[in-house]
């Protein structure tokens, strides 16, 4: 595993490691001189100045005081996945808006998770399986009947209940990284497509990519 690499690895197989430190380290991969507790700051930051410390305050103040939004123009774009990039343009992929709000909850004592539907992600209440935020389109308190219908729109006419069940942590980190994958390749971006698939051996789930990791790994040698 290349070096650049090991302190995001090391940072996933960690049971206390938190959903900011995994995708930070994962930035970090990305961009070397990332200041990671840097970031950590900005977010204590963006929870300080959260007024109305509930899960709806939360998200109102992200969208209007804060200004986050989902960028419609660019979506595809490496620095959507990284949270540090998300944090400092105001604009990112809905699970990357997800990881902001889930990490600025989690500052001022809300439990937040994250909700993966098929081509989108949204924000849960481990605590109320029927609330649900949709920061990308800054849409807060949907029901289960408003998130079916957004999956609709969205072009999904499948469902499942199970699209709404609450997604760990590293497994937040492995759609990230299947974002991160897609734009490297979408891009022809062979150096950073080298270090995401290495990234992506940290985790179990893309074990099976022994292979393709290896063979991406040319740029970097």
């Amino acid at each position: 595993m290349h070096q650049r690499i090991a302190p995001f690895a090391d940072a996933v197989i960690r049971p206390d490691a938190t959903l900011d430190e995994m995708t930070l380290l994962l930035s970090k991969a990305l961009q070397p001189d990332l200041d990671v507790l840097g970031v950590m700051t900005e977010l204590d930051v963006l929870a300080a100045d959260c007024p109305t410390p509930t899960r709806d305050g939360v998200m109102r103040f992200l969208r209007d005081d804060a200004g986050f939004a989902g960028d419609a123009v660019e979506y595809h774009r490496w620095e959507n996945s990284c949270l540090d990039r998300v944090i400092a343009r105001r604009e990112g992929m809905p699970i990357t808006l997800a990881v902001v709000a889930i990490e600025v909850a989690r500052r001022v004592g809300v439990r937040l998770a994250g909700v993966g539907l098929p081509g989108h992600f949204l924000v849960g209440d481990p605590d109320d399986p029927g609330w649900f935020a949709d920061p990308f389109h800054g849409r807060t308190d949907l029901r289960r009947d408003d998130c079916r219908n957004l999956l609709v729109r969205l072009g999904v006419q499948r469902w499942s209940n199970s699209y709404l069940e609450a997604v760990p942590p590293r497994l937040v980190v492995a759609r990230i990284l299947n974002n991160l994958r897609a734009s490297c390749e979408r891009r022809g971006d062979g150096l950073r497509l080298a270090i995401v698939m290495q990234a992506r051996q940290a985790l179990p789930e893309f074990a099976a990519e022994h292979d393709a990791a290896v063979e991406a790994l040319a740029p970097l040698n």
